[in-house]
């Protein structure tokens, strides 16, 4: 604090870089893609292989999931880790959305709906654990097998969320004129993540789910590039 002789000034701490939280932010982005990538691909190598066929007998299915017991665990709990990272994202979602909408309303859709997306798909792993507890404790294997849907179920309804936030990200680009192609993938993935949902009627529309999934966080860590390009 110094003085003068009009009295006490008081000196406030220098405000917060916002073009360095923007740009950790995205990073975020980038980190998210890259990590639900790696774990996607690390799944369907080591550890998806072990519980068989989805045609396989369900009682079939349930043992040898369980005996993958430990590899499910661990799978799972970088699917966690993964999927958190999308929190660490909207930071910069909200503040470009809020530059590029004074009202607010995109930004806070945009929240809104990546809060949702980082917590539906890791919550199914969690619940995924809690079957293998149960089968561990000595219940039926055909219920572990059961169990298994629900990662592509909870994907499914993560596809729904997932309509807000890109259509909010893609209007905020549309509204600041930037980054046409981002807007046009964006639109693409609308229909095919819309169709995706279906998945929770008919597992014939899992491949368009997969494709939609594949698709959006290939473009989460596109935006996240050039929001990170553009803010230096």
């Amino acid at each position: 604090m110094s003085t003068t002789t009009h009295g006490p000034v008081v000196v406030s701490p220098p405000l917060a870089d916002e073009g360095m939280l923007a740009r950790v932010s995205a990073r975020f982005g980038l980190a998210f893609t890259a990590c639900q990538l790696a774990v996607m691909v690390c799944m369907a190598v080591f550890v998806l292989p072990r519980g068989g066929s989805p045609n396989d007998p369900a009682l079939e299915r349930g043992q040898r999931v369980l005996d993958a017991e430990n590899l499910y665990r661990f799978g799972n709990y970088a699917f966690v880790l993964a999927g958190m990272l999308l929190l660490g994202f909207l930071g910069v979602v909200h503040l470009r959305l809020r530059r590029a909408d004074g009202t607010g309303v995109l930004a806070t859709v945009a929240l809104a709906a990546g809060t949702l997306l980082a917590v539906v798909w890791p919550l199914a792993a969690v619940l995924h654990d809690v079957a293998l507890d149960t089968a561990a404790d000595g219940t039926d294997r055909r219920i572990l097998g059961g169990w298994d849907a629900v990662a592509p179920y909870s994907l499914a309804f993560s596809a729904l969320p997932r309509l807000f936030f890109i259509g909010a990200i893609v209007l905020g680009l549309r509204l600041t004129g930037s980054a046409p192609w981002l807007q046009r993938v964006g639109v693409v993935l609308l229909p095919l993540s819309l169709l995706g949902s279906a998945t929770l009627v008919a597992g014939a529309f899992f491949p368009l789910l997969a494709l939609s999934t594949l698709g959006y966080e290939l473009w989460v860590g596109a935006v996240a590039w050039h929001w990170l390009r553009t803010s230096r």
